[in-house]
């Protein structure tokens, strides 16, 4: 297998804001497959009020947070092409 890891010269100018900008990308990641697990394991696909009481999410908006959660992840790992990513730093907060 090729080496494909490619490495930041720390002296550079803007690598502080790489190594930044990366490390919160993975981060971001963590903590979505976290809330993920944990939603999935709260709904049986049609009560949401577990995950909702968990999450301090609206009534009936249960759902809509785990689909945005799992968009979210799904095009970080490359699943999906959506912006679920964006519109949950929008939507909901």
């Amino acid at each position: 297998m090729a080496r494909d890891f490619i490495k930041i010269n720390q002296l550079a100018p803007q690598a502080t804001l790489l190594r930044s900008y990366i490390s919160a990308q993975r981060q971001a990641y963590n903590l979505g497959k976290q809330c993920q697990s944990i939603m999935t394991h709260l709904n049986d696909g049609t009560v949401w009020t577990d995950v909702e009481t968990a999450f301090g999410i609206d009534a009936g908006k249960g759902q809509t947070v785990f689909d945005l959660v799992n968009g979210a992840v799904g095009s970080m790992e490359g699943a999906f092409t959506v912006s679920d990513a964006k519109t949950i730093t929008e939507k909901v907060g």
